[in-house]
């Protein structure tokens, strides 16, 4: 808030007058009006993002997913698109909490989340994914259920993973550097259950 209050006249006062907080006075600034007033900027930026997209109408689809700190599995969706200026975007839309990682579930979430959005699935035009099976297969992966519904989607395998994937074979060849990562993988899991 002390930050948005050096742009904002109106605010910047408001804290002056009303944000000591053992003054007995109402400041407004609880934990709860702050999470509300991130929220609405979060919304206000996402509708932006979305009218931007809107105007492109086409649009490519990331997805990953990864656990977050507190061991929850996050499905992380990113959206590309083209400006009328011909500059390519990469926009981060959202975190959704996801319980399964078959292709079935990933899909409707997917789907159900660019209809939320209010944008057509239909207008899909490209598909980075990891290789896994249940996003990059061939018949049943969320690549290809996408494509049914959107036959322009082309799917393309991330080239971040692919590299990745190339790096743990080449790691995994030398013994010496599976013991070290080893060692180190086991410190950090020590070190992540001691601190709670």
């Amino acid at each position: 808030m002390e930050l948005i209050a050096k742009f904002d006249p109106f605010l910047k006062e408001h804290l002056n007058n009303y944000g000591n907080k053992v003054s007995g006075k109402s400041n407004y600034i609880s934990s709860h009006i702050i999470r509300e007033l991130i929220s609405l900027m979060a919304d206000k930026v996402l509708n932006v993002i979305v009218e931007e997209i809107k105007n492109a109408k086409y649009f490519g689809l990331i997805v990953d997913s990864t656990p977050d700190v507190t061991h929850i599995d996050q499905l992380a969706i990113v959206l590309r698109h083209v400006k009328s200026d011909g500059q390519a975007i990469e926009r981060f839309i959202k975190f959704i909490d996801i319980y399964s990682h078959n292709a079935e579930y990933l899909t409707s979430t997917v789907i159900e989340t660019i209809k939320q959005l209010g944008l057509n699935i239909e207008n899909c035009v490209g598909q980075p994914y990891d290789n896994a099976s249940n996003m990059a297969g061939k018949y049943t992966g969320l690549q290809a259920r996408i494509k049914k519904i959107a036959p322009a989607a082309e799917y393309l395998p991330c080239a971040a993973h692919s590299i990745n994937l190339l790096d743990v074979r080449a790691v995994e060849s030398c013994n010496n550097a599976v013991k070290y990562f080893s060692i180190i993988q086991t410190f950090f899991f020590y070190i992540n259950s001691s601190l709670g």
